[in-house]
């Protein structure tokens, strides 16, 4: 299947001059990250833009790479769905335009905005697994969207919390420019809270006129483009959506992507890969993240991806990968 995950390319101008400013050969980091060359034009993998921050923390001994990134990330680097978030009339209405035109940007990601009581929480997270690690992205994210919601409430605003899906890191420790808040590792999600009150006001530059209509047509384009990739990448994607947040059911998936459960089975057979291999492959890929990098309970971690008991999980698990998960743990757990 020739599909891959794309970003903006003109999003790595900002890691090429933090790299670069920072005493980095960009065209070095660049090969390092398998990325051909250096033109910001198009689209790059998304696996490679995010190789390219792992591999300048490590080669810059930079561990806080990314949170410096986006810090400092000029979101008009983003294309037009960038530049109109800044024109926006407050700071719901750019949010809620980055999560439905994020796919623009940024393809096989999720970007969700919710209300928790007092609380606004922007969740993010890529869906393909297998880009891992993926920390430095994780933290540049965040950091971009830390640095929005100051442009919108003053630079002394600071979020409630933040948490990230790897373990811990350098932004938790002073010696770092870091969030200035409390930091949560190991979540099944990165996510971003802050109070809701934020939202409401009016930013700081006049906000265009009739600012739904000009975005619309980028909304509708992201949800085309969510269309486009192959039928079993959009439904690993909404698997990859479900997973650890209850029982995934295949006609909630059919149903998601517009089609009956008998249609979306016959289809995916039609590409002789079934939803079962689909939904046992998206299980193994979140199982041996969840055991390398985090300090979840075999029990935990099998009830989060839906097995009946830990038994049932180490069948599976042995079945996929010759080992047990314990073994696996063993194996692959990364040194502090």
């Amino acid at each position: 299947m020739d599909y891959c995950s794309n970003i903006v390319s003109t999003a790595l101008k900002d890691p090429f001059q933090v790299a670069s400013t920072r005493g980095g050969n960009v065209r070095e980091l660049c090969d390092r990250a398998g990325i051909e060359n250096q033109a910001l034009n198009g689209s790059v993998p998304l696996s490679k833009f995010v190789r390219f921050s792992e591999v300048a923390a490590e080669q810059l001994a930079l561990p806080d790479f990314g949170w410096l990134v986006g810090s400092r990330f000029n979101l008009a680097n983003l294309g037009e769905v960038g530049k109109l978030c800044l024109e926006a009339p407050n700071l719901w209405a750019a949010l809620s335009l980055f999560e439905r035109a994020f796919a623009i940007v940024q393809s096989d990601s999720e970007l969700m905005l919710t209300i928790d009581g007092d609380e606004a929480v922007l969740s993010y997270r890529i869906l393909d697994l297998s880009i891992w690690p993926r920390q430095q992205d994780a933290e540049l994210t965040m950091a971009v969207f830390a640095s929005l919601v100051r442009y919108a409430a003053g630079n002394d605003r600071y979020p409630s919390s933040v948490s990230f899906e790897h373990g811990p890191s350098a932004i938790q420790r002073s010696l770092y420019a870091g969030p200035r808040c409390p930091v949560i590792f190991n979540s099944s999600v990165n996510q971003l809270r802050f109070p809701a009150r934020l939202l409401g006001p009016p930013l700081q530059n006049p906000p265009i006129n009739s600012f739904g209509a000009i975005t619309a047509p980028f909304c509708s384009e992201a949800a085309q483009l969510g269309k486009m990739a192959p039928l079993e990448i959009r439904v690993q994607r909404e698997i990859m959506r479900r997973l650890g947040h209850g029982d995934i059911d295949q006609t909630d998936i059919a149903k998601s992507l517009g089609m009956s459960r008998r249609t979306l089975r016959r289809k995916l057979n039609e590409t002789q890969r079934p939803y079962s291999e689909i939904l046992s492959a998206c299980k193994m890929q979140v199982a041996t993240r969840l055991l390398s990098d985090c300090a979840l309970s075999l029990p935990t971690i099998a009830s989060n991806l839906g097995y009946s008991d830990t038994t049932a999980f180490e069948r599976a698990f042995k079945q996929k990968k010759s080992i047990t998960p314990a073994q696996y743990r063993r194996l692959n757990t990364q040194e502090e």
